[in-house]
């Protein structure tokens, strides 16, 4: 965590608004938001440097902390924030948002690479911060998450008051969705956490460790009741006037934008039922991105298809200038079967901490989802589940609190059916 966390993608985002309205105050935001992710970078890496872009750029250059391409995206934006401080007193031209096309480009060529760079980071501060936990007796580690789909059963299954009653206390340690879940609960730096079922099992066939260690408890539930797949397209770009059936029919020039490792690329080939290679074959292409891009991949690639989370489903619908090219009921029923089968969560837990509870895991996991079930029959316990998750989940930062209520309501309709639709 730094000072400056969050400000890197707010100038962004505010770059972003003024590019087409007012081309000159956007080189202006941009030099800014290029100046901030530099600085939070050499924050995070304990880099000395004065704050301004060229000293960043060079100390961090020099150290072999932004790779070439970068660099010249950099460049390119510090030009350009050149040109749009003196080009009016020299000329008296107006600024066009053809003119700053190229500045736009190497801003979100930036923005791409800051958001792969923080979330590595990010994973490597808390695997230090939690292999320096020492594990005590009487204590159970539980990964948590900001993600709605897990952060609901951790807060409504009553973990607390399962393990008081057994005097355990729980610690939540915050952990990016990643396979690293599991490999933290197989060396018991976790004692607990929620993971993809098809991942957890995929890992179990080709690890020892994790499979001797590891115990899958039982499902918690289906991510948007098996329906979280879908293909985001912008109506004024490439594929507006296309239908999922022609789509699907010659997808040839695709590309989409998708955190590669992660289960929503094998959501991809899943729905095209086919390998990385099938879909080279076929001319589709991948951009791997980092999970929080959101809608502004678009400004970038208008033809561009987007798979994300359920927070940018919610956004795009929210937009007219977006719509779904295809999602899960727009397949056959092979494989919608697929992506319901890839779907499932799980509950999994670290062999000897289940021993040392003297738990089965089927009795675990009796107890825990009868009390996550019994909230639709409580109204009061919904509502500040409601509640918790609108205050410690993740959302679009330019969502309201009204938009970040529906969105939890709807995934908690559509993945566990509590609630309302």
């Amino acid at each position: 965590m730094t000072v400056n966390e969050g400000e890197p993608f707010r100038l962004y985002r505010k770059a972003l608004q003024y590019a087409e309205s007012d081309p000159e105050v956007f080189l202006g935001t941009a030099r800014r938001a290029a100046e901030s992710i530099l600085l939070d970078i050499a924050l995070q890496q304990a880099v000395g440097s004065k704050p301004t872009l060229e000293s960043l750029l060079t100390v961090l250059t020099a150290k072999g902390l932004v790779p070439p391409k970068v660099v010249l995206a950099v460049r390119t934006i510090q030009n350009y924030g050149n040109y749009g401080s003196h080009a009016q007193d020299s000329s008296g031209e107006e600024i066009s948002a053809e003119d700053v096309q190229p500045c736009l480009n190497a801003l979100t060529q930036l923005a791409v690479w800051y958001g792969r760079t923080t979330a590595s980071l990010a994973e490597d501060e808390a695997q230090h911060e939690l292999a320096g936990l020492q594990h005590k007796s009487g204590t159970t580690r539980v990964a948590d998450s900001t993600l709605i789909v897990v952060k609901a059963v951790l807060l409504g299954c009553g973990f607390e008051q399962l393990l008081s009653r057994r005097n355990h206390r729980i610690v939540h340690v915050q952990m990016p969705w990643s396979d690293n879940l599991v490999s933290d609960v197989a060396r018991r730096l976790l004692d607990l956490a929620v993971y993809n079922e098809r991942r957890l099992l995929r890992m179990m066939e080709t690890d020892e460790e994790i499979r001797s260690q590891v115990v899958p408890v039982g499902r918690v539930g289906y991510s948007m009741g098996g329906r979280n797949f879908y293909l985001l397209a912008a109506r004024a770009g490439r594929w507006g006037r296309t239908t999922a059936e022609e789509f699907l029919a010659n997808p040839a020039g695709a590309q989409i934008a998708v955190p590669k490792h992660s289960d929503m690329f094998d959501n991809i080939l899943s729905a095209f039922s086919t390998d990385e290679a099938g879909l080279y074959e076929r001319g589709v292409r991948i951009l791997d991105v980092p999970h929080h891009l959101g809608l502004e991949l678009f400004h970038l690639n208008g033809d561009v298809l987007a798979v994300g989370g359920q927070n940018l489903r919610m956004h795009a619908r929210q937009n007219d200038a977006y719509f779904e090219l295809l999602n899960s009921e727009m397949l056959p029923a092979a494989a919608q079967a697929k992506l319901r089968s890839a779907a499932s969560n799980v509950l999994l837990a670290n062999r000897s901490w289940l021993d040392e509870l003297k738990m089965r895991p089927e009795q675990l996991h009796q107890e825990l989802m009868r009390c996550f079930h019994d909230l639709d029959a409580d109204e009061d316990r919904f509502e500040e589940l409601v509640r918790d998750l609108v205050a410690h989940a993740v959302f679009p930062q330019e969502s309201t609190p009204l938009s970040r209520e529906e969105l939890v309501r709807h995934v908690l309709f559509e993945s566990y059916r509590l609630g309302r639709p």
